[in-house]
């Protein structure tokens, strides 16, 4: 699934994807609806490694628009603490 880096994910949605989100799709392959809260995973070194949590996206299930995913590297800290404290 390709990873859509600035300013291309706005192009689709019309406004600023902010730094905590990250989008990837939109060439045959997104997430839709009942994907809210799964994984967008990369492979790197043999290792898979979890990169985003699926957010929002098309409400039609559209594959030529970009899904948006919850950026885990930039929430890290709180994910941790939120695990933590339950």
């Amino acid at each position: 699934m390709p990873w859509l880096t600035p300013p291309l994910p706005s192009e689709f949605w019309g406004f600023r994807i902010r730094d905590v989100m990250v989008c990837a799709g939109a060439d045959g392959a997104s997430s839709c609806m009942g994907d809210s809260g799964g994984p967008l995973v990369c492979q790197k070194d043999g290792a898979w490694n979890l990169v985003g949590i699926v957010s929002w996206g098309s409400s039609t299930c559209d594959t030529k628009t970009p899904g948006v995913y919850a950026r885990v590297t930039k929430l890290r800290d709180w994910i941790d603490s939120i695990l933590e404290a339950n």
